[in-house]
């Protein structure tokens, strides 16, 4: 499986604080069958103001050279899970995202919104990024109380081509009733690119990627549920795998 959205990294964000641990989630990943992680830290200048590419491509591969020393038989690549606000058109602009790749000419990134929100004006800055070129994922859109309750504010993103990405763990009812209904019903309509663990800590929100996949496979089938996980996320999403940052 390949999961496309990890806070491993260790001691950059609210994910994994050391080493220790996040060599451990690595391992833990190994073992649910991850072949292929890709470690998204914040990208929230308001929040996680170091957080630029420089920084975290050095911490990245300082980071890849411990998990190869350890022998842990995974690859990593880096990525960033970007938080929407008006900074971001000044962040493509400048080229300062750690892309997760391109498809079909277009750079990819993730695109996170406020927990509890829905900016007004998050699909005029998303119709944006798609003319000047880039393809935003949405992020663990079924985590958001405002799309559980208005599913069809979805839909402008949905009509932009902008890809969805899903949380193992909704699937499985760690974020609640309504995050795992409107999971549920994303996948049921078809409107799911990809499911991963989004993965913190080792306690709260450790790898769970396998388990998420068999919860959707009881509704979409055990075929479908796996393409959300396997090469074929990188084929629609990527394109050419050697194209991506790191």
């Amino acid at each position: 499986m390949i999961d496309m959205h990890s806070h491993i990294l260790p001691a950059v964000d609210d994910g994994v604080s050391n080493l220790k641990d996040a060599l451990a989630m690595l391992r833990l990943a190994v073992k649910d069958g991850v072949m292929e992680q890709i470690l998204t830290p914040h990208i929230h200048q308001a929040r996680y103001e170091r957080n630029n590419v420089e920084r975290l491509g050095r911490k990245f591969r300082e980071f890849r050279d411990i998990v190869e020393d350890q022998g842990i038989p995974i690859d990593l690549h880096l990525a960033g899970e970007v938080r929407i606000g008006p900074e971001v058109r000044e962040l493509v602009e400048n080229d300062q995202i750690p892309w997760l790749g391109e498809w079909n000419g277009h750079k990819t990134f993730l695109l996170e919104l406020p927990s509890n929100s829905v900016p007004v004006g998050s699909d005029n800055l998303v119709r944006w990024l798609r003319n000047a070129g880039t393809l935003p994922i949405i992020v663990h859109p079924e985590r958001n109380p405002v799309f559980q309750k208005f599913p069809e504010k979805l839909t402008p993103f949905l009509q932009m081509d902008c890809p969805l990405q899903i949380t193992a763990g909704s699937l499985l009812g760690r974020f609640g009733r309504p995050a795992q209904k409107l999971a549920v019903q994303l996948l049921k309509e078809d409107r799911v690119t990809a499911i991963a663990s989004d993965a913190h800590n080792l306690k709260y929100r450790p790898p769970n990627l396998g388990k998420g996949v068999k919860a959707a496979a009881k509704h979409i089938g055990r075929e479908r549920a796996a393409t959300l996980v396997t090469s074929s996320v990188f084929d629609l999403l990527m394109g050419d795998r050697h194209r991506m940052v790191c």
